[in-house]
């Protein structure tokens, strides 16, 4: 065994056998302390509880340059009472009708929701079936015009061109396209296998080569 571990398994050993000693002197002091705190603390008076005092109100005399109005007077209004005549000049629609109370009577339904004129989503695009030619205008050949109108046309559920509006336009060829594309014929578009107005973009193109 080393001797730096021979005197640290004194030093404990001594610690252990004090311990005991430690505890009974603590306890004594502990003992001693109550003791004395007890022989010299005050001896504790309890006072009696006192109300507090009432305060006296003074009333003091107003000065004569002070004067308080009297409070107002309610004032009832009069209740006036017209009595109204029927004319005989007043026709029968300035009359009122009678209003009949139905207690059997089927309430009323709210109207139904308003349909959407043209249906952004669908399933399947409308496909072109009949194509007419635009019609060349006279003056756009004399002055070798070309071009490609763009137009946003809506087609209803039945095929039918109902509307087309220029969103790329080539002037003195605009009218000739929309006139061509309103004859077209589409096969609807579907929703769900339901047919359905839609709004597409075709380009109407004009050339006077070919």
């Amino acid at each position: 065994m080393s001797p730096y571990l021979a005197v640290h398994m004194t030093e404990e050993q001594k610690l252990k056998n004090q311990y005991p000693r430690m505890i009974r002197v603590a306890a004594f002091l502990a003992v001693v302390i109550h003791i004395l705190a007890f022989l010299f603390m005050p001896e504790y008076k309890p006072e009696p509880y006192r109300l507090r005092e009432k305060q006296v109100l003074e009333a003091i005399d107003i000065p004569d340059q002070f004067k308080i109005p009297p409070p107002p007077k309610e004032e009832v209004k009069k209740q006036v009472v017209t009595e109204i005549e029927p004319s005989a000049d007043a026709s029968e629609e300035e009359t009122i009708a009678e209003t009949v109370f139905e207690v059997d009577a089927p309430p009323e339904l709210p109207p139904a929701p308003s349909r959407p004129r043209f249906f952004d989503a669908y399933d399947d695009p409308p496909k072109l079936e009949k194509m007419v030619e635009p019609v060349y205008p006279e003056m756009a050949i004399q002055s070798e015009l070309e071009g490609v109108v763009g137009l946003r046309i809506g087609v209803d559920e039945f095929g039918n061109v109902v509307e087309a509006v220029v969103l790329q336009s080539v002037p003195g060829l605009d009218q000739a396209a929309i006139d061509a594309v309103m004859q077209w014929k589409f096969r609807p578009a579907k929703q769900r296998d339901v047919a359905v107005p839609v709004r597409i973009f075709v380009p109407v193109r004009f050339t006077l080569r070919g």
